[in-house]
This record gives structure tokens, C-alpha cells and sequence, in this order.
């Protein structure tokens, strides 16, 4: 195994774990609207969509994409009224 030196000899500086969790939620919010994006442009049919009053048709991945959006919009919504002011 291999240690990483540092610019005067030292070992490399331990990254944060602030910064790690950081780098990790980013790497998964990547995964999931990888995704996201392949599934909606696998399934690229018209769908009929039931509302209370009436019904439509529309592609899926429109479907797809408004409801990501929409989970996207709420989850920032959720986020931030957790956080102490």
C-alpha cells in the first residue's frame, strides 16, 4: 500500500467528513437521474393518465420527467423547513 506525501513530506490531509458526505450525495443524486432519464426514454409510449375529472393521454417519459420534477421540487421544500433558522 502506497501513502500519499504531502507537499513537505507529510502524509495527504484527511478529507472532512462534511466534504465526504457531500461528494457521496452528489454521486447518488447522479445515479438517480441517470436513471431516471434512462427509464423515461426506455418507455417512450403513450400513456392515459387518470385525473379526478377527466383523463388524458401523453407520452411517458413527459410523465416521467413532470413527476421527477415535481418529487425534485418537494424534496427541497421538505429539506429546507427541517433546517433550524
Amino acid at each position: 500500500m502506497r501513502e500519499e506525501i504531502g507537499p513537505e513530506g507529510d502524509e495527504a490531509p484527511e478529507v472532512p467528513p462534511r466534504a465526504r458526505q457531500r461528494d457521496v450525495r452528489m454521486v447518488l443524486t447522479g445515479v438517480v437521474a441517470v436513471l431516471l432519464v434512462w427509464f423515461a426514454i426506455a418507455n417512450l409510449q403513450q400513456v392515459r393518465i387518470h385525473f379526478w375529472v377527466f383523463t388524458a393521454r401523453a407520452p411517458l417519459i413527459g410523465v416521467v420527467a413532470i413527476a421527477g420534477l415535481l418529487g425534485g421540487v418537494i424534496g427541497l421544500f421538505l429539506r429546507r423547513r427541517r433546517r433550524p433558522s
